[in-house]
């Protein structure tokens, strides 16, 4: 177990989970997350993230957390490190990022730590690289992040759009079917989500594009289809947009795994 290890200033842990829930937990460290050959849902702080394959996550220490996937192959490289955030404003916010392929090989190399109790010098030196790297990291942050929201009206709305994004719903037609006006329904948005309908729709279907991926959609054309996109350019620069690569990154990772 993670208590084995965790008294130690830094340490790693690396495990093949699959499919998996956790309970609603946190850490008194700072924690680092990297997701290989498959996804991480996050309910952190009002928010949802998803951790999409090859991209790291970071949870600054005392987080609230909830974390779950459907990717049976999920391999989770995780570090923690004592509070950073009191000598860093970079690690007191939640973020996901893509990682660079420096940062790909120190994860992996982290291995060599896995369960190790005692300290070690070389470990923690290796550990502080990698913290030292992580803000410029994570100057690429991704927007696969939707916040949530307790207004029971609102809430049954999102949940409602989210299982129906293959179909073409705007404002004013979701106003109509929850019996809002759009006006009030833009106001609500502002209120309790901080985003417009526009980006939260628009992030929403990437996540949900991301996740079919990770079950085995190959086909871009088809992906655009099934999250509500007529215009196969226009998803590819929405996805471009949000996770800062186009789905054909994503197809790719997946292939090379498979």
């Amino acid at each position: 177990m993670i208590t084995e290890v965790s008294n130690k200033p830094s340490f790693v842990w690396h495990e093949k989970v699959g499919c998996f829930e956790s309970d609603w937990h946190q850490h008194p460290k700072g924690q680092l997350m990297y997701a290989e050959n498959g996804c991480i849902h996050f309910n952190l702080e009002g928010k949802q993230l998803l951790l999409p394959s090859w991209y790291a996550a970071w949870v600054p220490a005392g987080s609230h957390h909830l974390i779950w996937s459907n990717s049976p192959g999920l391999l989770i490289r995780t570090l923690f490190f004592d509070d950073p955030a009191q000598h860093r404003e970079e690690f007191r916010q939640p973020c996901v990022f893509p990682v660079s392929d420096l940062l790909k090989e120190m994860l992996r190399y982290t291995e060599r730590w896995h369960r190790v109790t005692a300290v070690d010098a070389a470990e923690s030196t290796f550990l502080l690289a990698v913290q030292q790297i992580l803000p410029g990291e994570m100057t690429r942050s991704a927007s696969v992040c939707l916040p949530s929201t307790t207004h029971p009206q609102l809430s049954a709305l999102l949940e409602h759009l989210q299982n129906h994004l293959h179909e073409k719903w705007t404002l004013e037609s979701l106003a109509r079917a929850f019996g809002f006006s759009p006006r009030t329904l833009t106001r609500l948005f502002a209120r309790h989500t901080g985003i417009p309908f526009s980006r939260y729709n628009k992030i929403a279907r990437v996540i949900k594009a991301l996740e079919l991926i990770e079950r085995g959609e190959d086909n871009v054309s088809e992906l655009a289809y099934q999250v509500g996109y007529e215009s196969i350019s226009t998803f590819s620069h929405t996805f471009l947009e949000i996770c800062g690569n186009r789905p054909l990154y994503f197809i790719h990772q997946k292939r090379s795994v498979v």
